[in-house]
């Protein structure tokens, strides 16, 4: 009798990986913004028209090579004067900062973040990011190492694609000095 129960948690939970998300469940559990993080402003109002939701990201300037005695330390957040360009939008930050940057669902497109510190323009451009996998990868580990490696994998699988509803955007917009 347990071992039955046991298949049906595990092909329940297999089913739950495999299945579409919720479009809406997708936006709220990715898309947060926060009221007191900086927003973008637009210099194109068709983009402003097809923004799938907002996420709350920091944005900074770090020197990871700061204290090269100390291993597994925090790289040290530098104070910046940055800007963000993208298609459609803009915005110009104090670093260390965050910024609620739209997302436009799988058409987010990549957002190019300068930051000035001692004289010297540091820049990287970010591509936006499928959240919603990653949520899904985790979740198909879980399953594997918790319940059912066969079963985990099978799960990391089918989740591993895109799918209709997931959200897209950016995790983490931090420059390096190095």
């Amino acid at each position: 009798m347990k071992r039955n129960n046991i298949v049906m948690l595990v092909a329940a939970i297999g089913l739950a990986a495999c299945g579409s998300p919720d479009p809406e469940a997708q936006k709220e559990k990715h898309l947060k913004p926060n009221t007191e993080a900086v927003s973008v402003e637009f210099n194109d109002k068709s983009a402003a028209e097809k923004i799938v939701g907002f996420r709350a990201v920091p944005v900074g300037l770090v020197d990871e090579g700061s204290d090269p005695f100390s291993s597994g330390s925090e790289p040290e957040n530098l104070a910046a004067e940055c800007s963000i360009v993208s298609q459609g939008y803009s915005a110009r930050v104090t670093a260390p900062a965050t910024v609620n940057m739209p997302s436009f669902g799988r058409d987010t497109p990549p957002a190019t973040v300068s930051c000035e510190y001692q004289g010297k323009t540091y820049s990287e451009t970010f591509k936006a990011r499928n959240l919603s996998k990653g949520s899904r990868t985790g979740s198909s580990l879980a399953v594997g190492i918790l319940l059912c490696p066969i079963c985990g994998v099978a799960a990391g699988i089918a989740g591993s694609g895109d799918k209709v509803g997931d959200a897209y955007g950016f995790e983490d917009l931090t420059v390096s000095v190095n």
